[in-house]
């Protein structure tokens, strides 16, 4: 079997991959992230990479385990902004977004700190959303619907995804 690296398009067998000590580890490190971090921290880590050459394995490691730590910690600060909630999701979004807009990104990026920007972005929005939600809830003496969440290929299948509420 072999595997294509979506970031800068390596074709090599999974032997490989696993052979190398340094692809090994980035390897687990990605199978370890939370979903959905996993489909798209791949993509995202072809931002840190120069136009000319190959992202080396031990960078990419590296870059990896700091977006784990990111993403593990449940929140996301940005220098002179309160800290927000920031559940997986919202750091795959803000990757995804960073993705769409590659185009207009120096690179290779330095650090993470474009992604935590526009991650607190994204959960401001969310918490905004949350509290809006709330008042309207306090106005009108209604509870919230409780929400069964599935992350599962199969709950996804059958239409019972993470977005119905």
């Amino acid at each position: 079997m072999r595997l294509i690296c979506p970031g800068c398009g390596l074709t090599a067998s999974v032997e490989a991959w696993l052979n190398d000590a340094e692809a090994r580890e980035l390897l687990l490190v990605v199978v370890r992230l939370p979903h959905p971090l996993p489909e798209a921290c791949l993509p995202y880590l072809g931002l840190f990479r120069p136009e000319s050459k190959a992202l080396a394995w031990k960078k990419a490691g590296r870059i990896v385990a700091e977006l784990a730590k990111l993403a593990g910690s449940g929140h996301v600060q940005v220098q002179g902004k309160p800290s927000r909630s920031c559940p997986p999701r919202i750091w795959a979004e803000a990757m995804g977004q960073m993705l769409d807009r590659r185009d207009r990104i120096t690179r290779p990026m330095p650090n993470h700190n474009y992604l935590r920007q526009v991650a607190w972005q994204l959960a401001d929005e969310a918490d905004a959303k949350g509290e809006k939600q709330r008042n309207e809830h306090e106005k009108t003496g209604a509870l919230p619907r409780e929400r069964i969440v599935s992350t599962s290929p199969l709950a996804k299948l059958m239409g019972f995804d993470d977005e119905q509420s």
